[in-house]
């Protein structure tokens, strides 16, 4: 498959995407709404979280006190210019396109 037939089915995949996604949610809207939800007691919804039973603690301390430990490396490597992306458990380092 030469360049020009790759890109023209690239294009064909992504039109018939929006194509689709136009065609699809055109005919029927959704009767929820924002009126519909229940809202709750605030008093009864202070009760409820003080029931919460707590879990995980010791590996949310472990998490808290790896972060604190690693602060001073992460300033520095955000001052050197890099970025820092922070998702569920980890912490990754991206070299700055800007500088």
């Amino acid at each position: 498959m030469d360049f020009n037939a790759a890109e023209e089915e690239e294009f064909g995949f992504s039109r018939n995407y929006f194509l689709a996604k136009e065609m699809g949610s055109s005919g029927k809207k959704s009767a929820r709404k924002l009126s519909d939800i229940n809202v709750v007691d605030e008093q009864e919804l202070r009760e409820a979280s003080a029931n919460i039973e707590p879990k995980h603690q010791n590996d949310i301390a472990d998490l808290i006190n790896s972060y604190k430990s690693l602060y001073p490396k992460w300033f520095f490597d955000l001052r050197c210019g890099f970025g820092l992306l922070m998702y569920e458990s980890e912490v990754h380092f991206y070299s700055s396109i800007c500088n």
